[in-house]
């Protein structure tokens, strides 16, 4: 992936919990925007944060007193941006030790289920959240038998 394609992808780094490639993460969240058919000017920002940031930003936005795994606030694709995606490292690498998965590849599917929620997907009712849990697997599993995470 060239450094032009990822230009408009931020990632933010605000903990020290896991190693994060932000080349790398850039360049799964330019895949699934591509895959949805958005376009290399349409950007999105990622912040990756500790349980304690987001459950702050969780009662703020959302009402609700707890961490969750991913946060999405839709951005305006019309003005180049998907959005803005919170994401816990605590949830991840607690889930993945749990679920005896690779902490890389849940964070992978967090960042995909981040993105989705920003170009509208939802995953409040039983359909909704099989056809976003359906296509979040599809695209990581594409992801990675084509890229390393």
């Amino acid at each position: 992936m060239t450094t032009s394609e990822t230009k408009n992808i931020f990632v933010i780094n605000r903990q020290r919990l896991l190693k994060l490639d932000s080349n790398k993460i850039k360049s799964l969240a330019r895949y699934i925007l591509k895959s949805e058919k958005i376009s290399n000017d349409v950007g999105i920002n990622l912040m990756f944060v500790r349980n304690n940031v987001i459950r702050k930003y969780n009662k703020e936005f959302l009402n609700k007193d707890n961490p969750t795994d991913v946060i999405s606030f839709e951005g305006d694709i019309n003005n180049g941006s998907a959005g803005d995606i919170i994401i816990s490292v605590d949830k991840a690498d607690e889930y993945s030790a749990q679920n005896n998965i690779d902490v890389d590849e849940e964070i992978a599917r967090y960042i995909i289920h981040g993105i989705l929620h920003c170009l509208g997907y939802k995953d409040i009712i039983d359909k909704d959240r099989r056809a976003m849990f359906k296509r979040q697997e599809e695209l990581l599993k594409k992801y990675l038998t084509t890229q390393e995470i």
